[in-house]
């Protein structure tokens, strides 16, 4: 299992490991797929942050992740 910090960027946790952004699409993050968003938005954006502007729960988020193969810290 791959462990991930929570306090990482977006964009740096997707750089890392290119597969989270399907990942991360597939847990309500639909705005990742959009053209430039990863690169403005995700540089700053953490998975805290994003979660409570979208409104899905981070236990959810860390369980998804778990299933993934990914351990949030």
């Amino acid at each position: 299992m791959r462990t991930i910090d929570l306090n990482q960027s977006v964009y740096s946790l997707c750089s890392a490991y290119p597969e989270f952004i399907k990942i991360m699409e597939e847990i309500g993050f639909t705005d990742i797929t959009k053209p430039g968003m990863l690169n403005t938005a995700g540089r700053f954006m953490t998975i805290p942050k994003g979660a409570a502007l979208k409104g899905i729960d981070l236990d959810i988020i860390k369980q998804k992740l778990a299933e993934k193969g990914f351990k949030a810290v």
